[in-house]
């Protein structure tokens, strides 16, 4: 097992980070909304660096939040992961998007083009990352040099095919670490939702864009953002609530994590109240998003309830309701697996380690990949192998697993 004391985790690279911009502990707790005992125990590996944490020091230091969490991973040595071989392909791929590619061989159908389409957003929702890389990137210019080749009365349905790629692309290149990249697609999936034929691909764009405000701290414009949104898709008639609603409800799930961030705790509660009241008036179980790929339902409803207590520094209280949660298995994978990763921090706050473990071998079964690649996934092995005071199998695994490069 690793040696707790060769730690280059977040807490180590923001100690870096913060001497090289000759700033005292004091004088970087005082501009960030942390306790300088909070920053103390991070830095010295006490304690884990949440998403909130790095992103509050990352924009105080003038720093991209992967200096801090050393995303991409496994990019060398033994560990090294295929994917990073793959995404020059996609980089690549991303750099048309309002010009046509010119491509040296036949366009494919529509039928042919939707169908693929589909299988790219199955690949995001189940988290086959290295399998979603390797199929985008041709894909991507062909549906491309098709918008823009086609007939003036058929673009429209071929930039909503771009929008749900470039979704998958923001998902990928996004949980991979690539967010260099992943703020890129951001940019591209708006203007090609702009010229796609259904307004709720607006609202999906909406949605990804919000990932990089996450990131960065931009929490009350991401909220504003989406507060836009909910007003133009708005459903008018009563035919119109089955498309719309769903997608609705996860907006404001999305709305309930960017306020819970915000240490914001009654507008988070607030959207998360309305998301479960339409979870309540669409009644049946979970869906995994359909063609507009956001997935609904009252267990996402619930799992966002847990990862907002979490979000607001609560780990008793998500403790407390992931007891009661049971994931159905129409819940992708991608969110099912992410719901694990967020409750091992919560555990390993409430001192329960072989709970936290035990949740990351369950993210581990739903998403691998995805699993692997974030970045909490590594905060809470990191604490786990410092605290644990005996030999433990399970945990050397999946330390193992890993790569070992903690």
């Amino acid at each position: 097992m690793m040696d707790h004391d060769d730690d280059f985790g977040i807490g180590r690279r923001i100690s870096e980070a913060r001497k090289i911009r000759r700033m005292s502990q004091y004088e970087l707790a005082a501009r960030i909304p942390f306790s300088l005992s909070m920053l103390r125990k991070v830095e010295q590996g006490k304690r884990d660096a949440t998403p909130a944490f790095t992103a509050a020091v990352a924009k105080c230091l003038a720093t991209d939040v992967t200096t801090l969490t050393g995303q991409p991973y496994d990019q060398r040595g033994r560990s090294r992961d295929r994917i990073h071989t793959a995404m020059p392909g996609l980089r690549q791929a991303l750099t048309y998007w309002d010009l046509s590619p010119q491509l040296d061989r036949p366009i494919g159908s529509w039928a042919a083009l939707r169908a693929q389409t589909v299988m790219a957003a199955e690949l995001r929702r189940t988290a086959q990352h290295l399998k979603l890389v390797q199929t985008l990137p041709d894909l991507l210019l062909e549906v491309t040099a098709a918008a823009h080749e086609s007939p003036e009365a058929k673009k429209a349905r071929y930039f909503e095919l771009l929008a749900i790629l470039l979704f998958a692309a923001h998902s990928v290149t996004y949980k991979t670490g690539y967010l260099d990249l992943s703020s890129v697609v951001e940019d591209r999936i708006t203007w090609v939702a702009s010229r796609s034929s259904d307004p709720l691909m607006g609202a999906l764009a909406a949605w990804a864009r919000t990932t990089s405000m996450l990131q960065n701290g931009s929490y009350r414009i991401g909220l504003q953002l989406l507060d836009r949104m909910q007003a133009e898709i708005r459903p008018t008639r009563t035919d119109q609530e089955k498309t719309t609603l769903p997608v609705s409800g996860s907006l404001h799930l999305r709305s309930g994590m960017l306020a819970a961030r915000a240490g914001d705790d009654e507008t988070a509660n607030a959207h998360l109240r309305e998301a479960g009241h339409i979870a309540a008036h669409l009644g049946g179980d979970d869906h995994d998003g359909g063609w507009h790929q956001l997935s609904f339902g009252p267990a996402n409803v619930s799992i966002h309830e847990v990862a907002a207590r979490i979000e607001l520094g609560d780990g008793a209280g998500a403790v407390s309701l992931a007891r009661d949660l049971r994931i159905p298995p129409s819940l992708p994978p991608i969110r099912a697996g992410h719901h694990f990763v967020d409750l091992s921090r919560a555990q390993l706050w409430e001192g329960e380690p072989e709970a936290a473990l035990k949740s990351l071998y369950q993210a581990r079964r739903l998403a691998p990949q995805q699993t692997r690649h974030l970045p909490t996934t590594r905060e809470v092995l990191r604490m786990l192998v410092r605290t644990h005071r005996r030999s433990s199998e399970p945990l050397a695994k999946m330390v193992n697993w890993i790569g070992g490069d903690l």
